[in-house]
Formats: C-alpha cells, structure tokens, sequence
C-alpha cells in the first residue's frame, strides 16, 4: 500500500499570507484593536487558531478574539471565493500523485478549505477534506492528524504529513505519522528543522520523490 498524504493549505499548496495579513487587520479594525499586525510578528504563528494568535499577540480575551475570529473569515472567505494562488507545480504534481489517498491538514474551517480547493482547481485530487473546527485540539496536538487520516481510511502509520509550519510537524509526529516540512512555506527553517520532520522539500514538486524515499525506507508501504 502507498504512503497516504495529509496536506496542510495555507503555506504548502497555496500562498495566502498577503490575504491572511489583510483579513485579520480588517477584523482588528473593525473591533478597534491596535497596532495592526505587522507580517513579521504574524508569520510564525500560521497554523495556529485566530484565537491563540491574538492571545500571545495582543493579549486578546477570548470573546473579543472569538469576535475577531468570525470577522477575520468573513473577510479572507471573500478574498478566496474570487482567487487563490497555487504555488508553483502543485496542480502536475497533485495529478502525477493520483491513486494515492490524499486528505486536508489545515487548522482553517472545513469549509473554507473546500471553497479553497475548489477555486484553486485541486478539489479533483482529494479523498476528504478536514478542517481545523472538526476537533476539540488544535496542532501540535495529534487530533486533527488523526482524524484527517481516519477521514481517507488509512491508519496513522501509512499517513505522511506534509506542511511548512513547525505544529504541522509536531502534531504529525505525535500521531505516529512521518512528516515532510515544506521549507518554502511560512515557517522559519530553524524551529522547522528543531521540531524534527523525517524530509524536506524545498519546493512542492519535489513530493514524489520525498514519498519514494520514505517507501523505500518502510518495507510496509
């Protein structure tokens, strides 16, 4: 059996940083939160919850940051309803992939993964799509790998997280799944290499490779 792929979005297969940045000054401004956030500040925090990124960013109470959270999707939902952008080689190597189980890993909402995969065109090249609000614990923690590997019917020891953050990593480990870092992505190489992923890519179309490297190293595959 080949390796399953769990795949994080924002950062691996898309780049949305710009629009991240844009939505959540928006949402600020709306509630009256200042300064807004500068790129450099929020950049190390994607992957984690709106609520815990403006916690340890603004230390925001947990209702006005629920506020902010809503507000933040209203605007960035919008902005992927019209456009995406893929990164470079993710639409041929999604299709040179095809046979393997592929789900989401994203800490967005479901639904706006779905709207996301579908306008980007890759919808197509997924068995399911999971979301970050299907589970009680955000990453580092396992739930959302295990329960997105559950969502394509695989166990968590045929599954391979692929994502640029270090919690992508962290979480994909404490599920017992191996992990891929994408280094193009948002996180810094650094806390990236420290939360330990078995590859690297430093571009998304170098996958397939990574995926036969780590077969060839698993007689189970």
């Amino acid at each position: 059996m080949s390796l399953a792929l769990l795949l994080d979005v924002d950062g691996t297969l898309m780049d949305t940083f710009e629009d991240i940045l844009a939505s959540m000054n928006l949402a600020l401004s709306e509630v009256a939160v200042s300064p807004p956030l500068g790129a450099d500040e929020l950049r190390p925090l994607i992957g984690r919850p709106v609520a815990y990124q403006m916690s340890a960013l603004r230390g925001t109470p947990q209702g006005l940051a629920a506020e902010i959270n809503d507000r933040y999707y209203r605007h960035f939902t919008a902005i992927v309803r019209e456009r995406v952008r893929l990164y470079p080689g993710v639409e041929q190597t999604l299709q040179a992939l095809s046979g393997r189980r592929i789900g989401t890993f994203t800490t967005r909402r479901k639904e706006v993964a779905g709207i996301m995969l579908r306008v980007a065109g890759i919808e197509k090249h997924f068995t399911a799509i999971t979301g970050g609000d299907e589970v009680s614990r955000p990453k580092p923690n396992p739930d959302l790998a295990l329960h997105a590997a559950k969502a394509i019917g695989v166990p968590p020891g045929m599954a391979v997280i692929v994502g640029d953050a270090p919690v992508d990593i962290q979480a994909g480990r404490a599920a017992g799944m191996r992990t891929i870092a994408a280094t193009y992505g948002y996180g810094g190489l650094g806390p990236l290499r420290e939360a330990g992923p078995d590859l690297e890519l430093a571009s998304f179309e170098e996958l397939p490779r990574a995926l036969e490297s780590l077969e060839r190293r698993s007689p189970s595959a």
